[in-house]
């Protein structure tokens, strides 16, 4: 059965365009205008990723994002963010409430928007299969950190070019040496290593 999205926009023009896209591309859809009718949505459905705006009615985004990862049945869905431009400070809290990524909307074009959803089910479940392989955050700035950045030639320090994500330390059981790892920085989104 294909995934199913759950799109929470309250533009119906937005909500619409999105939603013909990804039912184009083989996704069951469900659509919310705000995040009182989404969190509706989550109790009687399953949904395998959600996109979120921020500012809506009754209900914002960020509001429901915390309902959401508050309540075991759906903190482990990811939550891709709709954000509109001079939203940066409201898109890093909903990061680090638990959001996997973020769109800008004037940027996003309805294929960018199917694409980013495709990459980030592919991840999580890239991720649900590598039980014995890990996934770390690099602390910025301690140790050799500077060095590393300089001689990969990073621009934006642990961030991914492409993506605009924090990179991962990713290790991977050496099955030649138990207890080893061997190691590399990738991008949780796109995958590229660095």
């Amino acid at each position: 059965m294909s995934p199913t999205i759950l799109v929470v926009e309250d533009t119906e023009l937005l909500q619409t365009i999105y939603a013909d896209k990804l039912k184009q591309d083989g996704y069951q859809v469900l659509t919310a205008g705000d995040g009182l009718a989404a969190l509706g949505h989550l109790r009687g459905n399953t949904v395998d990723l959600i996109l979120l705006d921020l500012i809506m009615p009754r209900m914002s985004g960020l509001e429901a994002l915390e309902a959401i990862k508050a309540d075991p049945r759906t903190r482990d869905i990811p939550v891709l963010i709709l954000s509109n431009l001079g939203q940066e400070s409201d898109v890093q809290r909903g990061l680090e409430m638990g959001a996997v990524d973020y769109l800008i909307k004037n940027e996003a074009k309805p294929a960018d928007v199917a694409e980013k959803i495709r990459l980030t089910l592919e991840h999580m479940s890239g991720l649900q299969h590598e039980s014995s392989a890990y996934r770390l955050v690099v602390k910025d700035r301690e140790a050799d950190a500077d060095r590393f950045i300089q001689d990969v030639g990073l621009a934006k320090r642990f961030w991914c070019p492409a993506c605009e994500v924090e990179l991962n330390l990713e290790m991977l059981p050496n099955p030649k040496r138990p207890g080893w790892y061997d190691t590399h920085v990738i991008c949780p989104m796109c995958g590229k290593e660095y």
